[in-house]
């Protein structure tokens, strides 16, 4: 039951960090440049558990090699390959709904692959049964009383590739896991995660700061910089989700991984959007309507149903 409700934990925690990536986004940093700051933020936490941790046996040259392509594999999956197709898609489309949706199916996605992939794990009537009970409930919450859909292709695989991307992340993450700790995994997942997206923010950074240069020098404004991360409410924000959401929910949920499983985990993954509901309803004063209380209700019904239905890998 613990390991449940930590699971739960984190997966509420995550569905915040989407009101908070959006107070940075309208402060003035793009998506890759929040990526980065708090994957950095949090490698810096997590490295000093890593320092003077007991070695492993000495292994091949091939093996690290190969666990070290999985750790790159990782980095990519649960970190810039999933980051850049969802925040593309929402800036893509204005019908933001359309991409929670679809990303909101994570869980179901991932069982489907672990199924494929390992047929070791049954899912049974009453995990689908849960499962269509919690999308419907999802959809509900997502569209909040405005039915609005995207039917843009680029915008539905951008989605898609989202939840197949932490998909992927979850089954390699059951390969690692027998060889390596859950510190050493997160870690090596942070590491990547900032290498794969550095690029991507570089290019971002150069491009916004030559447009803030324009502006600045056809209308006298200062141009804010580094400096906006000094703002206590960007500082705090950022502190949030590094040391929180990022540090703390991923070094948290590797080891939920290994207690339950990847399906019964990524099953609490279903609250994401409720937590997201309610985070924009305290901070950003969004409305709630009864439509979306239901789809609360739906969802935490398909949940229960879910985990009662599918056994650990």
């Amino acid at each position: 039951m613990l390991w449940h409700l930590l699971a739960l934990l984190v997966a509420c925690i995550w569905g915040s960090t989407f009101v908070a990536s959006k107070v940075l986004l309208n402060a003035g940093l793009n998506p890759a440049e929040i990526m980065c700051l708090r994957f950095i933020l949090a490698w810096l936490l997590i490295l000093p558990l890593s320092l003077g941790r007991r070695k492993r046996r000495q292994r091949s040259a091939r093996d690290v090699l190969w666990d070290e392509f999985l750790f790159i594999i990782l980095g990519l999956t649960g970190g810039s390959l999933y980051f850049l197709s969802e925040n593309t898609a929402v800036k893509l489309t204005s019908a933001t709904s359309t991409v929670a949706l679809i990303v909101g199916t994570t869980p179901i996605v991932t069982a489907l692959m672990n199924r494929m992939v390992h047929h070791d794990e049954h899912l049974s009537n009453r995990f689908l049964g849960g499962s269509l009970v919690a999308v419907i409930g999802v959809a509900l919450v997502v569209f909040n009383g405005v039915f609005v859909l995207d039917d843009d292709p680029l915008v539905i695989l951008l989605s898609f590739a989202a939840a197949v991307s932490w998909g992927f992340y979850s089954l390699v993450i059951r390969n690692v896991e027998r060889r390596h700790s859950s510190i050493t995994i997160t870690r090596k997942v942070f590491f990547w995660g900032v290498i794969t997206m550095l690029p991507t923010c570089i290019w971002n950074m150069y491009h916004n700061e030559s447009q803030l240069c324009a502006l600045g020098q056809a209308t006298g404004a200062p141009v804010a910089g580094w400096s906006l991360l000094l703002q206590p409410t960007v500082f705090g924000t950022l502190f949030f989700l590094g040391l929180i959401a990022s540090f703390g929910c991923f070094l948290l949920w590797n080891i939920v991984l290994r207690r339950i499983g990847i399906i019964a985990a990524g099953n609490y993954l279903y609250f994401n959007p409720v937590t997201s509901l309610i985070a924009a309803y305290l901070v950003l004063s969004e409305r709630i309507t009864w439509l979306a209380i239901i789809g609360c209700l739906l969802t935490i019904v398909g949940v229960y149903l879910c985990n009662h239905g599918s056994t650990k890998h």
